[in-house]
């Protein structure tokens, strides 16, 4: 009978440390862009489709910290819809607009992968950036553009824009 108990008080014992271990804790806060190196946030849902103040603030520096450093001329080139408010705080950072693509534009500004396939192929520059507003997901993206590593993902209530770096 003694024996009996000693077996199964060891048994307790034994599996407090494999109940313990099946909870599964969170990872804190910010712990998860230092290690995968991706900043990753999310707004409020707006009532309007459109750049939020916080948004255009974070693009805004994470441009401007991205900028190619060897290039006298710094230029983008849109070919979607963005506010003329993004546009100006562009054009506040030193980065001039371009009409057309001639493969030396610094940043592309684009609002639909698929129509833009060819446009975004011609990013041939180490270093440069593609600003991509898009409806589908950081999954899809980073399988499709894998020339490209993203430096900025931020998802509002149906749109994600994506701040992407030409490896």
């Amino acid at each position: 009978m003694k024996q009996l108990t000693n077996i199964t008080v060891l048994l307790m014992v034994l599996s407090i440390p494999f109940a313990v271990s099946q909870t599964r804790k969170a990872i804190p806060a910010g712990r998860y862009e230092a290690l995968s190196g991706i900043k990753i946030s999310h707004s409020q849902k707006s009532s309007e489709n459109s750049l939020s103040k916080d948004t255009l603030s974070l693009i805004g520096a994470e441009i401007a910290k991205n900028l190619p450093t060897g290039q006298v001329e710094k230029t983008y080139f849109s070919s979607g819809s963005f506010e003329s408010s993004f546009l100006s705080l562009l054009t506040s950072k030193g980065v001039q607009e371009t009409k057309t693509n001639e493969g030396h534009v610094t940043i592309v500004l684009s609002d639909d992968l698929i129509r833009d396939t060819s446009l975004i192929k011609s990013i041939q520059k180490k270093g440069s950036l593609l600003m991509l507003k898009e409806k589908h997901p950081l999954k899809f993206i980073l399988t499709s553009l894998d020339q490209f590593e993203v430096i900025l993902y931020q998802s509002e209530a149906e749109i994600h824009y994506y701040l992407l770096k030409r490896k």
